[in-house]
């Protein structure tokens, strides 16, 4: 029985760290204020969690982002164009990332002061290292690495737009895959 209560509350703790890191990002949540959403002692933080920094990690970490398994799957299809591979594959990734938003958006706009400041960045990076790699594959013409930079850019942020105004599982998939038809095809495709 009291294993259950301390899971239990660990995970009132966590829930409540969430909404507070999601009000106020990093640098402007208090651990009073997580305690008073989780209506527990503050004192209490600490029996789980070291610090605020170690309470962040545990926030965000089901959700931090390595795309390279998605990558790597997405490249390994021997067939498809770019957009079919990632119907196939990719839009699955994005979908789990979505369904734990909040947290996405606390790792991506709230993180400053924490070693996961530059976690957009890094997604940023990861896009275009795979958009330089399928443009190689694609085309016979050399672009600029600026091309995928924003390529990358503008696809990492319109997901953070999905994730930001999220209205349904639905209206997330229906956008998605609008802004991937897209990215893939231009503008004159819809």
């Amino acid at each position: 029985m009291a294993q259950v209560l301390k899971e239990e509350v660990r995970n009132r703790i966590l829930d409540a760290a969430e909404k507070v890191f999601y009000k106020n990002d990093y640098r402007g949540a208090k651990l009073t204020e997580i305690a008073k959403e989780a209506d527990i002692p503050v004192a209490l933080i600490y029996t789980y969690f070291k610090n605020k920094e170690v309470l962040f990690d545990a926030v965000v970490s089901s959700v931090y982002i390595n795309f390279d398994s998605a990558f790597i799957e997405e490249e390994s299809l021997e067939k498809g164009s770019a957009s079919e591979r990632f119907d196939e594959v990719g839009e699955k990734y994005i979908h789990e990332l979505l369904k734990e938003r909040k947290k996405l958006i606390i790792l991506m706009d709230k993180s400053s002061g924490t070693k996961h400041a530059d976690a957009k960045q890094k997604l940023i990076s990861q896009m275009q290292v795979h958009i330089e790699v399928s443009l190689k594959r694609q085309s016979k013409e050399e672009y600029d690495p600026m091309l995928a930079h924003i390529l990358a850019s503008n696809f990492t942020e319109g997901l953070l737009e999905i994730a930001r105004h999220y209205q349904s599982e639905k209206w997330a998939k229906d956008i998605l895959k609008l802004i991937a038809r897209c990215y893939y095809k231009g503008v004159e495709s819809l």
